[in-house]
């Protein structure tokens, strides 16, 4: 039988391994590893710390509060200055990640979405964390998908196939 619960793990499943994960992975698969982690000014983050910062975010709220996994999340590194990873480097963090969620998400139950955990300073219910990690999943791609664009000057073609 289907259920909210159901419904609500497809989803999220479809907007972060269907649409903003594989999004992500076209544009690092186009840009130079100079691209991937130039910093457009002091105050914006590059390519490769954004992915880094998704990476993170989705194991500290779904893995780590919703799913009980350890929270190995250090945010501060996902920003700072380093040896760039390349793309084949970035795409297998992805690629783990998703694996991870492909194993973690379908475990959720319904008494997991409406019980209350901490998660940074926040305390959140199980809904509203599954509703963060699409969002800011989401959030943060499109941006990928905005600096690409900017400097390769190209369409994605994300909606390509479709007669919208």
């Amino acid at each position: 039988m289907e259920t909210i619960t159901t419904h609500l793990i497809r989803e999220t499943e479809r907007r972060i391994l269907g649409e903003s994960i594989p999004r992500i992975k076209q544009s690092l698969g186009l840009l130079t590893v100079e691209q991937i982690w130039e910093r457009p000014n002091a105050e914006m983050a590059s390519i490769g710390h954004l992915v880094l910062h998704v990476c993170g975010n989705a194991r500290q709220w779904v893995l780590h509060a919703l799913c009980g996994q350890p929270d190995v999340r250090d945010r501060q590194s996902e920003f700072a200055d380093q040896e760039p990873l390349t793309q084949e480097e970035l795409i297998r963090l992805l690629d783990e990640l998703a694996s991870d969620l492909q194993v973690a998400l379908p475990q959720v139950q319904e008494t997991m979405l409406l019980a209350t955990y901490p998660v940074q300073v926040f305390q959140e219910n199980g809904v509203a964390i599954l509703v963060h990690a699409i969002e800011h999943f989401s959030y943060h791609a499109g941006q990928i998908a905005r600096d690409t664009k900017r400097m390769l000057r190209i369409d994605l073609g994300f909606y390509a196939d479709l007669d919208l």
